[in-house]
């Protein structure tokens, strides 16, 4: 038995090519890395100099200009945040929610007040129902709703409107999702 051994068939690397095709990587990253630090820098100096000239603007708008008494001044900023309170509620589509409560609400429920809660975002429904069955059916349907979240039973009360007649006044409370 013989053994050979062919030296032709191993293969060989080029690693002065290897190495030129990493130094020219390392140097492009080196240079997007430099180019980026150099795009950060820029940006932090202009955030913080719009800070301080948000500040500089915000001083002078909290200072009452001369010439106006302090009566006056706080007369006018009350009148400000009278209409800003105004365009909030005008911005809000009422139809829209008056309708999502209006297609939510079954035969033998009746809502006599609607009030929304600004601070909460929840409205607050009173009515009245012909019976506790009723009642539960419409919170169920009002909980199954995608237009609803957190419903909340407040109050039931059994009421009687003459002898023949019963039903159940009661308070939900809701909010709109929108």
């Amino acid at each position: 038995m013989r053994y050979t051994i062919n030296l032709a068939t191993r293969t060989y690397l080029d690693n002065r090519l290897i190495n030129r095709v990493a130094f020219a990587v390392i140097a492009l990253l080196l240079l997007l890395t430099a180019w980026n630090v150099m795009g950060i820098s820029s940006n932090m100096g202009e955030q913080s100099r719009l800070i301080s000239e948000i500040a500089a603007l915000e001083s002078k708008f909290v200072m009452k200009p001369g010439g106006i008494s302090e009566t006056e001044f706080t007369r006018q900023k009350a009148r400000i945040r009278f209409y800003n309170d105004i365009i909030d509620r005008k911005s809000s589509n009422w139809l829209k929610k008056l309708e999502q409560f209006e297609n939510s609400t079954p035969e033998g429920i009746s809502l006599s007040s609607l009030t929304p809660d600004k601070k909460d975002e929840a409205w607050k429904l009173d009515g009245r129902a012909l019976s506790f069955k009723k009642l539960q059916q419409y919170v169920e349907r009002l909980e199954a709703s995608k237009n609803f979240s957190n419903v909340l039973l407040l109050s039931h009360q059994n009421i009687a409107v003459d002898d023949k007649t019963h039903g159940v006044q009661f308070t939900i409370s809701c909010k709109v999702v929108e």
